[in-house]
């Protein structure tokens, strides 16, 4: 671990937890009011102008002078790496924290500005509606069947926010229901650096008067690159010698990245292999057809994320050919939030 950026004005009720680069990270708990947002007070339209606005501007400004914005900037300096790549875990939770969460030991008034834009609010959008979506199909579950496992799968899932979150709302929900079980939440990822950084991320949310204490969570990780199914195979074989309730989720990752044939095989993998009543629970960008026009412009923008533009109509095309079907959906600015079932 390098050296230490601690957190120097923790706010009351938020849990804090390190990364392996030394920083000092807000622990992101959607039911705790630093982290509220109303979604459907936000002016959307504006915001997309601005959003497109800057596009504007980014393309007209010397690369040299990008490099010198990026070098005073940890998120934007994050997405630029991410250029015809993937954004990494990490890089896509900061996105997550919200301007006011944003520690200065690490970030400046330009991460601030930033993150009030309309990438950092859909980061944050979906995983709202991932751990919802995921929370509302458990929780009644969980009560009709107390005691036994709870496993969430997260596939490319970094830190797991959305997985860990979908616990904490649970818990704000029916506590009880949680206790009493072992829960663990299995992260499949390329990048060790998020999934390391969720581990002690959970651990922070089971320290004494914390929003978990006294359950018995934990975060696993296995590498995983999502060409190679044989690790998700040998985790779900695993799961079978103590089986109970599962879930499985990819925020930002599998239905954003992978090709039609890897989404295809992996749920055809998860078909095969879960219990029957396992759902899956993602996001995809939406398609040329449901995405607002002016923000069709994004998807040609040199040096972005190699983000698909999927779509749901495609999505549930490639989850039917899997044996799934679309169960729910819900709806935000650049992406659809689905949930999956047999």
């Amino acid at each position: 671990m390098n050296d230490l950026i601690p957190e120097r004005n923790k706010r009351t009720g938020v849990c804090y937890a390190l990364t392996d680069d030394g920083l000092e990270l807000p622990v992101v708990d959607i039911t705790h009011p630093a982290f509220a947002v109303n979604f459907e007070a936000i002016d959307l339209d504006e915001l997309i102008d601005s959003f497109v606005a800057s596009l504007e501007r980014s393309a007209r400004t010397p690369a040299e002078m990008m490099r010198a914005v990026a070098a005073k900037s940890i998120l934007i300096r994050g997405m630029l790496e991410s250029a015809d790549t993937y954004t990494t875990g990490l890089v896509t939770y900061l996105h997550k924290l919200g301007p006011e969460n944003l520690g200065e030991g690490y970030a400046t008034p330009i991460d601030r500005q930033w993150a009030t834009g309309l990438t950092p609010l859909t980061f944050r959008w979906r995983m709202r509606d991932i751990a919802h979506l995921l929370s509302d199909h458990l929780s009644p579950l969980l009560e009709a069947r107390p005691g036994v496992p709870l496993d969430l799968i997260n596939i490319g899932g970094g830190p797991a926010a959305d997985s860990f979150n979908a616990l904490l709302v649970m818990a704000g929900r029916s506590r009880q229901a949680l206790a009493g079980r072992r829960i663990r939440i299995h992260v499949l990822d390329i990048d060790p650096h998020g999934p390391a950084f969720g581990a002690r991320a959970v651990e922070a949310l089971r320290a004494d008067g914390a929003p978990l204490a006294g359950l018995d969570v934990a975060l696993e990780a296995r590498r995983y690159d999502w060409i190679d199914r044989a690790p998700l195979q040998a985790l779900l074989e695993a799961l079978r010698s103590d089986p109970g309730l599962l879930a499985v989720s990819s925020e930002g990752a599998l239905f954003e990245y992978a090709s039609d044939y890897d989404i295809v095989a992996n749920l055809i993998t998860l078909r095969d292999g879960a219990p029957v009543d396992t759902v899956v629970v993602g996001p995809v960008v939406r398609d040329a057809a449901t995405l607002d026009p002016r923000l069709r412009a994004s998807e040609h923008v040199a040096g972005r994320p190699a983000i698909r533009y999927l779509g749901l109509a495609c999505l549930t095309r490639l989850a039917e050919q899997a044996g799934w079907s679309v169960a729910e959906t819900r709806d935000g600015p650049m992406h659809q939030v689905f949930r999956l079932a047999r």
